[in-house]
């Protein structure tokens, strides 16, 4: 593990809802769900645009899969949505379409989209995807960025690793909009990983 993400759930700047449960974002974008117009969330659209517009990741996509995996409980995506080849073409939709809704990596947030709260489950408190909620794994929609070798790696590529687990390589990842997991060179397995992440 070299650091953590989350999945931030973006709408349209002016959309008024400030955030959302797991469940109604379930009720969204899963085969079958109950919830197609911002209205059943509360929220009045401007210019009257009440149908939920449904933004997705393409389904070769990594953050696809873990949205499915940890937010649909592995059910299937509904037909109909608007499938990104990637983050940014997600949060530039958002941004133009009143009606939309989508999620993406937080490290894509703009100021022309709004980044909603999010909350593990009815009840509980809801919380937005920074680096201090990812760490303390209050924000539920939270992943371990990982690097993969085949065996064990070759004396290049473990120098590589562990450039990218000091201080230096955490820098750089803090700096492209990630969250760093070392502290004084040492990596804590359980950085990540949100309570609806697990």
């Amino acid at each position: 593990m070299v650091g953590c993400d989350a999945l931030a759930v973006f709408v349209h700047h002016d959309n008024p809802l400030e955030e959302i449960t797991i469940d109604q974002l379930a009720e969204i974008y899963r085969v079958g769900g109950s919830l197609s117009r911002w209205s059943q969330l509360g929220a009045r659209i401007p210019a009257g645009r009440d149908r939920i517009v449904r933004v997705n990741r393409q389904s070769s996509s990594g953050t696809y899969e873990f949205f499915r995996d940890h937010v649909l409980g592995k059910r299937d995506f509904q037909l109909g949505s608007l499938d990104m080849n990637g983050s940014k073409e997600v949060v530039d939709l958002i941004a133009s379409t009143p009606g939309a809704i989508g999620y993406s990596g937080m490290a894509f947030a703009t100021p022309a989209v709004k980044v909603l709260r999010v909350s593990a489950a009815p009840g509980k408190a809801f919380h937005a995807p920074t680096v201090a909620n990812v760490l303390s794994r209050h924000y539920p929609i939270s992943r371990s960025l990982l690097i993969y070798t085949l065996g064990e790696p070759r004396p290049s590529i473990q120098k590589y690793i562990d450039w990218l687990r000091s201080a230096d390589g955490q820098r750089i990842v803090a700096d492209s909009g990630y969250v760093p997991i070392a502290s004084g060179g040492k990596v804590s397995a359980n950085s990540c990983g949100g309570a609806g992440a697990n």
